[in-house]
C-alpha cells in the first residue's frame, strides 16, 4: 500500500491527497481516515505525555529526551493508523463512502418532510396576540380559598 501523505506535515502528499480526493477515488478516502486516526493516537500520546509530567524525575529527563520522545510517538501512531489497532479510519472512511452528498440532502428532506410544522413565534408579528386575562370571565373573585 503506497500512500501519498507519510504524515500530516508532508505538504506534497496532502496536495496529492487532496487532488485524489477531488476526483473520488476510493483509495483517498482510506488515507484520510487513516491520517484522521494517526493525528487522534498522536492527540492521545501528546495528553499521556502531559498527564506524566509531574511524575518524572529531573535526574534522566531533558529536553532532548522529550524531544526523542515526541518524535517516537509521532512515528508511533503513524504505523498504527496503518495498522487500523483503533479502527476509527476505518469507521470514518465507511461513513464517507455510505453518505454521499446527495444522500445527507435526501435524508434532510425526509426528515424536514416527515415533521409536523410546530408552532412558532413569528420574527415580525403581523397580528398581536391579546394577553391572557389572570381572572376568568366566568369566575367571581371571592370564589378562591373557603375559611
Amino acid at each position: 500500500m503506497n500512500l501519498s501523505a507519510k504524515s500530516y506535515l508532508d505538504f506534497a502528499g496532502l496536495g496529492e491527497l487532496r487532488s485524489r480526493a477531488k476526483n473520488n477515488e476510493e483509495s483517498a478516502a482510506q488515507e484520510v481516515g487513516r491520517q484522521f486516526e494517526a493525528m487522534f493516537v498522536q492527540m492521545v500520546f501528546k495528553s499521556m505525555r502531559e498527564a506524566n509530567e509531574p511524575m518524572k524525575s529531573g535526574l534522566m529527563g531533558s529536553a532532548s529526551v522529550d524531544t526523542f520522545e515526541q518524535m517516537y510517538h509521532e512515528e508511533l501512531s503513524q504505523v498504527m493508523s496503518q495498522k487500523g489497532v483503533f479502527g476509527l479510519g476505518d469507521w470514518l472512511t465507511e461513513q464517507v463512502k455510505t453518505q454521499t452528498n446527495s444522500t445527507k440532502a435526501m435524508e434532510a428532506y425526509k426528515q424536514l418532510a416527515g415533521q409536523t410544522m410546530s408552532p412558532s413565534l413569528p420574527l415580525s408579528p403581523q397580528i398581536k396576540n391579546p394577553s391572557l386575562p389572570l381572572v376568568r370571565p366566568d369566575a367571581s373573585v371571592a370564589s378562591g380559598i373557603k375559611l
